[in-house]
């Protein structure tokens, strides 16, 4: 189990951006199916989510390739969410894809800081 004592802050804020923006993408799939009376608003959601999950169960089990990888989805999830932001829809899923991209893009670039690389590539602090 992650310990925040023995991570460094930019990885503990990392993984708590993948796990709660995978799941704030749910559910904001759930609503959306509420709203249209549509389940397959919530498949592409759930997908992206288990892949934000399974990057996220990297970072804490903190193999040497967890972090480059962890980008790339976080990176990638944040331009599914700017594809969003430009997409005709309600104004409200919008607004919380765009905060949702710039959230992503925060933990990648919290991902790049030195001590996320020391904690993941070894090294002295």
């Amino acid at each position: 189990m992650l310990n925040p004592r023995n991570a460094p802050t930019e990885v503990f804020l990392a993984i708590l951006i993948g796990a709660a923006g995978g799941l704030a993408f749910v559910l904001m799939g759930l609503v959306q199916w509420q709203v249209e009376d549509d389940p397959s608003w919530v498949r592409f959601p759930v997908i992206v989510a288990v892949l934000e999950l399974l990057a996220v169960a990297g970072l804490v089990a903190r193999p040497r390739p967890a972090r480059l990888t962890a980008a790339f989805v976080f990176g990638l999830v944040a331009l599914i969410h700017l594809l969003a932001v430009l997409n005709q829809g309600p104004v409200w899923l919008r607004v919380l894809s765009g905060l949702l991209s710039a959230v992503h893009v925060f933990a990648v670039v919290m991902l790049n800081t030195k001590p996320a690389r020391i904690h993941f590539l070894g090294g002295r602090r």
